[in-house]
C-alpha cells in the first residue's frame, strides 16, 4: 500500500480513537455527541458535498450515467445480501429485520466520505454523493420496515426524512456541475471552510460513540463477529470482483467498493431507538463492525488497488 495512503488512514484512526478517549476521559460528554452529529448532518457535511461537487473540474459529465447505474447496482446487491446473509447464519427470527438492515446500510456519511477523500481525493466525493442518493430512499422505507418487523410500530415510515440536507446538497452540487454556474467567492470559501470540519469532527463522534459498550459481553456473541466480518470483508470482495469485469472508471468502482465496505451505520441504533427496536443488539454490532474497520480498511485499499 502507498505510504501516503497508509498515513492518511492512520490519521483517520487516530481521530476516531481520540473521540473515544475524549469521552472516556470525560473531556466530552457522550450526550454532546448528538449535538455534534446534528452539526455535521445539517451544516458541515452538506457544505462539504456542495464545495466538492462545485469544484469537480476533472469529472466528465458522461460519467454521471455510469455513477447512477452503479448506485442502483450497489444497493440492489446490498438488499439481496440483506435477505441472504441472515438466512445463511440462521439469525434468530426476532432479529431478522435488524440484521437485514445492518447488511444494507453502512456508515457512509460519517466514515465513508472521510475515507474516500483520504484515499481517492476530494473529487471522488462527487461520485460518492450521487451513488449514495438511494440510501435515504431505502433507509426510511425498506430500512424502517426491517427495523420495525418485530415491534409495535411495524411498517412505520418517516417520509419527511427523504429530503434531508445531504440529498439537497447533492442536488445543488449536481446543478452547479451540470450548469457550470460558479458560486460567489465568499460562498465558495465559506462552504469549503465548513466542509473541512466534517472529517475530523465526524470521526471524533464515531469514536466517542463507541465508549460505554460492554466489550466483555459483546465478545461472547459470536454471531456479531461473524456478521461484521462478512459485512466488512466478504460483501465488498464479492462486489469488487463482480464489477471488475465491466471496465468501469477506476475511481467510480473504487468509491462503490468503499461504500459497500463501510461498517454498520450508526443510524441503526438511532432508528432502533425511535421505533422501539433491538437497541442493545444494534449498538453492539455497530461497535464491533466499527472496531474491525481498523483491520478491514487496509485490505479494502489493497483490493481496489489490485482490481482497479
Amino acid at each position: 500500500m502507498d505510504q501516503t495512503i497508509l498515513l492518511k488512514l492512520l490519521e483517520l484512526f487516530i481521530l476516531m480513537f481520540l473521540g473515544y478517549f475524549l469521552v472516556a476521559g470525560k473531556i466530552l460528554k457522550k450526550e454532546s455527541l448528538k449535538h455534534f452529529s446534528n452539526l455535521i448532518f445539517y451544516v458541515t457535511m452538506p457544505a462539504m458535498i456542495v464545495s466538492s461537487m462545485a469544484s469537480s473540474v476533472n469529472i466528465d459529465s458522461s460519467d454521471i450515467v455510469t455513477v447512477v447505474i452503479m448506485s442502483f447496482a450497489l444497493y440492489g446487491f446490498l438488499i439481496a445480501m440483506g435477505f441472504i446473509l441472515p438466512n445463511i447464519l440462521k439469525v434468530d427470527k426476532k432479529y431478522i429485520g435488524l440484521y437485514r438492515f445492518m447488511a444494507i446500510f453502512g456508515n457512509v456519511g460519517f466514515v465513508g466520505y472521510p475515507v474516500i477523500i483520504a484515499v481517492l481525493g476530494a473529487d471522488a466525493l462527487f461520485y460518492a454523493a450521487i451513488i449514495n442518493i438511494p440510501y435515504n430512499l431505502f433507509a426510511f422505507t425498506l430500512g424502517v420496515y426491517f427495523i420495525t418487523m418485530d415491534t409495535k410500530k411495524k411498517g412505520a415510515m418517516n417520509f419527511k426524512k427523504f429530503l434531508n440536507p445531504g440529498i439537497v446538497a447533492t442536488l445543488i452540487g449536481l446543478f452547479l456541475f451540470l450548469t457550470g454556474f460558479k458560486l460567489p467567492g465568499f460562498i465558495a470559501n465559506l462552504t469549503s471552510s465548513l466542509g473541512a470540519i466534517t472529517t475530523p469532527l465526524s470521526l471524533i463522534v464515531v469514536g466517542g460513540s463507541l465508549y460505554g459498550v460492554k466489550l466483555g459481553v459483546v465478545l461472547k456473541k459470536r454471531i456479531i463477529f461473524v456478521y461484521s466480518f462478512l459485512k466488512l470483508f466478504l460483501l465488498p470482495t464479492l462486489f469488487a470482483f463482480a464489477i471488475s469485469a465491466f471496465g468501469i472508471n477506476s475511481d467510480i468502482a473504487s468509491v462503490a467498493v468503499i461504500i459497500v465496505a463501510m461498517p454498520i451505520a450508526a443510524n441503526t441504533v438511532i432508528l432502533s431507538q425511535e421505533y422501539d427496536g433491538h437497541v442493545l443488539e444494534a449498538s453492539e454490532t455497530v461497535f464491533i463492525s466499527t472496531l474491525l474497520m481498523v483491520v478491514s480498511l487496509p485490505y479494502i485499499i489493497f483490493l481496489i488497488n489490485t482490481l482497479f
